[in-house]
């Protein structure tokens, strides 16, 4: 039960010490989202809001120690392999260039020419570029890089990828 509204932040490692704090993996490599950071979200089974008490980096990359107000160490246990959100409308606002990865998952890869060549469904970060996962109509698979050689535009009042020619780069991985 994933609402749209809502993007998984925390993935809960364990639980940390006797006070219900939580051993988190940060789900993202944008650290600035948790400066401003106030609530979380659980989806279990309904959707309940925490508030944040305290939050520091933990042991290991991407590690963060999380304690949150009104949950103990019973509560806690049964959390961990869980995932905590936040708040769609709480990030921060980009620039015209930018875009989260959120927003690409679910777009349609289309040409120029209409043909609809799939639908983003994954998007892997690699350091200079990212990579999308694209779901053929045919039920297929294949790895498209978001650069401009490929991708042409992204428009998300059409929900869609406009890319390039991608015959060859679609066939070779076939």
């Amino acid at each position: 039960m994933i609402e749209r509204d809502l993007l998984p932040l925390f993935k809960i490692l364990s639980t940390h010490g006797l006070q219900g704090n939580l051993k988190v993996a940060l789900l993202t490599t944008n650290e600035d989202l948790l400066k401003e950071l106030k609530t979380v979200i659980l989806l279990d089974p309904e959707k309940r809001s925490f508030k944040i008490k305290t939050l520091q980096k933990g042991p290991g990359l991407q590690v963060y120690i999380l304690a949150l107000e009104g949950l103990g160490y019973e509560e806690a246990q049964k959390l961990v392999n869980k995932y905590l959100y936040m708040e769609i409308e709480d990030l921060p606002n980009l620039s015209e260039e930018e875009i989260y990865y959120y927003q690409l998952e679910g777009l349609e890869v289309v040409d120029k020419s209409g043909k609809l060549w799939g639908v983003v469904s994954e998007v892997m970060p690699l350091g200079e570029y990212e990579l999308l996962l694209v779901k053929s109509p045919e039920g297929g698979e294949f790895y498209l890089p978001l650069v401009s050689h490929y991708v042409e535009e992204i428009d998300l009042e059409k929900n869609q990828i406009i890319v390039r020619d991608i015959k060859d780069l679609v066939e070779v991985q076939s």
